[in-house]
């Protein structure tokens, strides 16, 4: 595809600002301590969002961030501990997507899934997977 991606241009930078602020909501719903920043690791606005989310006090010391996706997707957030980069989150990020999706399609149950905010349907499930598949080819490779 080759995206050309220009963090300077009034659009993109409004449309990341837009999606760090969707990012702050979501995270906030659930954090365990109040967020002092929200920092973008990578972007492709509106379609994706990564970002680094940071806490005031949190309660434990490995509790200090989390990265948060938004975008044309399920949002989700989750610990940056076996995910040091921006890559690495974007691949688990897939992973934990491509679990949701396959246990929907498989019909088994979601318990042990993380909680996608849609309807477990076949269609919702083959949606998600394109979009895994997307990120994988065109974003990984580009946040590394």
């Amino acid at each position: 595809m080759g995206l050309d991606i220009d963090y300077t241009s009034p659009e993109e930078v409004e449309g990341l600002e837009a999606l760090g602020a969707r990012a702050w909501a979501f995270v906030d719903r659930d954090a365990h301590a109040p967020i002092s920043e929200v920092v973008l690791a990578f972007g492709v606005a509106p379609i994706l969002g990564l970002f680094l989310v940071r806490f005031d006090r949190p309660r434990k010391p490995e509790d200090t961030e989390r990265w948060a996706v938004v975008g044309d997707l399920p949002p989700m957030h989750f610990e940056t501990d076996d995910t040091p980069t921006p890559a690495l989150a974007l691949q688990l990020y897939c992973a934990i997507s491509q679990d949701w999706a396959d246990n929907v399609l498989a019909g088994r149950d979601l318990s042990e899934s993380y909680p996608i905010e849609v309807a477990p349907t076949a269609e919702h499930a083959n949606m998600l997977l394109g979009r895994v598949d997307f990120i994988r080819t065109e974003f990984v490779p580009l946040a590394q």
